[in-house]
């Protein structure tokens, strides 16, 4: 019966790691582990999993003695924690090495169209590859408009954009 148990905590530990890893999202329900960072779900998930998996599956599946079972399982665990700490922290260490880019001065495609005291969508080229920010200007701007980034606003991550008009 213990062997069961570990199956379906492993289970239940597999199935919140993938959730954390992909997400799902169904009609308007939107279910996901991974928004919330780096946390002690993180860490426990693939100790369940590994604890639950290998420890059940050896008491269920041979006749391995329980107590080498859940050492096994308990080792298992223990690994896949320190594996999971390991790529967490390179993947946190990776988020900080990200360039900041500054678009101002930078030329604009309107993606999606834009009028006083509305935003709407702009495509810059970057090193990095096409980005898309969030514009808004003082006049209106129709879709592929093209425009410079003249200023960053305070407190959100938009930009005031002017059109953009050939040099005579």
């Amino acid at each position: 019966m213990l062997g069961i148990i570990l199956l379906i905590i492993g289970g239940v530990g597999l199935a919140l790691t993938l959730l954390s890893l992909f997400g799902l999202d169904f009609g308007d329900f939107d279910f996901d582990l991974g928004d919330g960072g780096v946390g002690l779900l993180s860490l426990v998930t693939p100790f369940a999993t590994g604890f639950g998996l290998l420890g059940g599956g050896l008491m269920q599946f041979t006749d391995t003695p329980t107590w080498l079972a859940l050492l096994v399982g308990l080792a298992t665990g223990v690994g896949l924690s320190l594996v999971a700490v390991v790529v967490l922290g390179y993947l946190v260490g990776s988020e900080e090495e990200l360039p900041t880019l500054d678009y101002i001065g930078s030329m604009v495609r309107v993606v999606e169209p834009v009028s006083p005291g509305r935003f709407g969508l702009g495509e810059v080229a970057t090193a990095l590859g096409a980005q898309q920010l969030t514009i808004t200007a003082d006049e209106t701007l129709e879709h592929n408009a093209s425009a410079v980034v003249v200023e960053k606003m305070d407190g959100r991550d938009s930009y005031v954009v002017v059109r953009y008009t050939e040099p005579a």
